[in-house]
């Protein structure tokens, strides 16, 4: 899954699908249906035309600038749409991947250039963001606020925070810089799995996102906060493999990089 308005590369077409390598960098099939096909001049200008990410948790893009009007789409938080410059009152249009125009309500969107220069968060940035996620559904490959997996949920609450992780667990458990467990601190990410024996190397399988006293937050059936504690009875069911630490170590070659200079979301200087 995708955000709305996220530039993809196209590696191959098969039978209504398409093979694409999204920012994380990460490769994966989704349907052609949900893919609007630019050129590369028109990729180009894309990422160079203002936008306006959505920054309300859930919303729609309405036909007219009024409450109950038609709808066009939903808008999450993270979709990511094109300025046209028109404004109504309380409102703004906006121009969709695809072509189709609509109309927002100006509190629910922020200048996405703005925003990104903006970012610098905090580890009780990370939290309060993960925390907007609780109750979501559980669903593999989800990354939006309607259904999110593990890594997903990590992945979706970093990029509110202008950083982009990699895509899976297992990818993750590889960023940043390694945290002993003793030593993890509220906002680094917690890995579980099956630990190394018998010459077979250590698998991780989950994530979570630590939040201190002893609990972290996680997808697993919902995003839920859990307990580390085997005697607490909101414990988690898994033990932590290890932990890693994102923040102070972005675009420093620690396997992290931001939004700001990741080419899939503005031009990069040669």
């Amino acid at each position: 899954q995708a955000l709305m308005g996220t530039v993809v590369e196209i590696l191959a077409e098969e039978d209504g699908w398409i093979k694409m390598r999204s920012p994380e960098p990460y490769v994966a099939w989704g349907v052609s249906r949900g893919v609007a096909k630019m050129t590369e001049a028109e990729k180009d200008a894309y990422i160079a035309a203002p936008k306006f990410i959505c920054v309300a948790e859930y919303t729609h893009i309405l036909t007219e600038p009024k409450a109950g009007s038609e709808r066009v789409c939903d808008f999450v938080i993270g979709d990511l749409v094109r300025k046209t410059g028109v404004t109504k009152g309380k409102w703004v249009k906006v121009l969709l991947p695809s072509g189709r125009e609509g109309w927002v309500l100006k509190n629910e969107v922020k200048d996405f250039a703005e925003w990104v220069a903006a970012s610098n968060p905090t580890r009780e940035d990370i939290l309060a963001t993960a925390k907007l996620f609780i109750g979501v559904p559980y669903m593999w490959g989800g990354t939006s606020i309607k259904h999110v997996d593990c890594s997903g949920l990590t992945r979706a609450v970093f990029f509110m925070n202008g950083i982009l992780l990699p895509r899976n667990a297992s990818q993750q458990a590889r960023a940043g810089i390694p945290v002993r467990l003793d030593e993890i601190e509220p906002g680094d990410l917690l890995f579980f799995g099956t630990p190394a024996s018998d010459g077979k190397p250590e698998r991780v399988s989950h994530v979570g996102i630590y939040m201190g006293d002893g609990v972290y937050i996680h997808s697993s059936q919902v995003v839920r906060i859990s307990a580390l504690d085997p005697e607490d009875a909101e414990y988690g069911g898994r033990e932590p493999l290890s932990a890693r630490r994102i923040l102070g170590y972005v675009d420093n070659g620690h396997g992290v990089i931001s939004v700001a200079k990741s080419p899939y979301y503005f031009a990069q200087p040669e």
